[in-house]
């Protein structure tokens, strides 16, 4: 197995937030989604191509990992910050 080098974006995120854990989902038929979540909701994603691979960057990145929303907290988390919601956020075109 080839191991992917983790992206610098990862890298950059996990250095510029706080309390981040990544989340692992499958999101094609070859493909997983590693999604790290800061304590604010701030969130970023990468796919990757395969499972080792995402596992591998999370480890890499020392940040907690969950395999799925299992975790209600993650959940709650990651709908923390909804800037569609809040008064100064971004707005829908109509």
């Amino acid at each position: 197995m080839t191991r992917t080098r983790t992206p610098p974006e990862l890298r950059r995120f996990v250095k510029l937030h706080s309390d981040v854990e990544a989340i692992l989902q499958r999101c094609g038929m070859d493909t997983y989604d590693l999604i790290l979540v800061d304590l604010d909701g701030a969130w970023t994603r990468w796919v990757f191509v395969s499972e080792e691979n995402a596992e591998a960057a999370a480890e890499d990145l020392a940040v907690p990992l969950h395999h799925g929303w299992d975790d209600d907290r993650m959940a709650k988390r990651f709908n923390k910050n909804d800037p569609w919601n809040t008064p100064l956020g971004k707005r829908r075109g109509l």
